[in-house]
C-alpha cells in the first residue's frame, strides 16, 4: 500500500472516529438534557447524527480491514450510506445558516454542547471526509444518486409513522409541513419537492466532487513514469 494512500486511510479513520465520539456524546447529552427519547428523536438532526455515526463506525471497520489486507475493498452499500450522510448533514447545516438570515427573528441557538456538534461540527466533518477521503465506486447512473436520499427517507417514514399513529401529538410535531392532517396538500407537496429536489441536487454535487477530489490521492498512480514512457 502506497504511503500516500495509507495516509489517506488513516486520516479518514481518525476523522470518522471523531464523528462517532461526537455523535454518541452529543446524542447522550441531548437525551439527558431534554429528557425523553421521542422528544429528541422527532428531530431530523438527531436521527441524522445517529445514522451518520453508524455509517462512520462502519467505515472505520472497513478501513482497518483494508489496511490489514493491503488493498481497497469496494462497498457500494457503505458508499451510498456515506453519500446520504453527507447530503443530510449538509441540509442540516443549510437550515442552521438560513435561520441566521436577518428576516428571521427567531435565530437558532447552537451554543449548547449538543447543538454545536450536531448542527455544525459533525456536518462539516462528514462532508469533508466524504468529499476528500472516501474511495469513489466509479461512475453512477443518475437514478442511483437517489441513494443520497436514504437517511431523509428513513427519517420521513419514521416520523410520519409516529405522527399518523398519534404517538407524537400535534403540538410536538417538529416541522410544520409534517402536520399532514392540518396543512393544505399544496404546501406538503411543495415541501416534498424542495426537500427531495434539493437533496438530489446535493447528492449529484457531492458524488461529482468526490469523484474528482478523491483522485488527488491516486495521481502518482494514474500518471506514473512507467505509463508516461509507454
Amino acid at each position: 500500500m502506497r504511503r500516500r494512500n495509507l495516509f489517506r486511510k488513516l486520516s479518514n479513520l481518525m476523522l470518522c472516529l471523531v464523528i462517532v465520539v461526537f455523535g454518541i456524546a452529543s446524542t447522550a447529552y441531548k437525551v439527558r438534557y431534554e429528557g425523553g427519547f421521542l422528544t429528541c428523536f422527532r428531530e431530523m438532526t438527531v436521527c441524522a447524527t445517529v445514522l451518520t455515526s453508524v455509517t462512520s463506525a462502519a467505515l472505520v471497520f472497513q478501513i482497518l480491514y483494508e489496511i490489514r489486507i493491503g488493498s481497497e475493498v469496494t462497498s457500494s452499500i457503505l458508499y451510498y450510506w456515506r453519500l446520504s450522510s453527507a447530503v443530510t448533514e449538509m441540509m442540516v447545516l443549510l437550515i442552521v445558516l438560513i435561520g441566521f438570515l436577518p428576516f428571521f427573528t427567531d435565530n437558532p441557538v447552537i451554543s449548547r454542547f449538543d447543538m454545536i456538534h450536531m448542527h455544525v461540527i459533525i456536518p462539516l466533518l462528514t462532508i469533508a471526509t466524504f468529499l476528500f477521503y472516501d474511495s469513489p465506486i466509479g461512475k453512477l447512473p443518475k437514478r442511483k444518486l437517489l441513494y443520497g436520499l436514504l437517511i431523509i427517507t428513513v427519517y420521513a417514514v419514521f416520523i410520519l409513522t409516529l405522527i399518523l399513529t398519534y404517538i407524537i401529538p400535534e403540538n410536538k410535531i417538529p416541522y410544520s409541513f409534517l402536520d399532514v392532517r392540518n396543512q393544505p396538500f399544496w404546501f406538503i407537496l411543495l415541501a416534498v419537492i424542495v426537500v427531495y429536489g434539493g437533496g438530489y441536487l446535493l447528492s449529484w454535487l457531492f458524488y461529482t466532487l468526490n469523484l474528482k477530489l478523491a483522485w488527488i490521492w491516486y495521481r502518482d498512480i494514474a500518471h506514473s513514469p512507467e505509463q508516461e514512457g509507454k
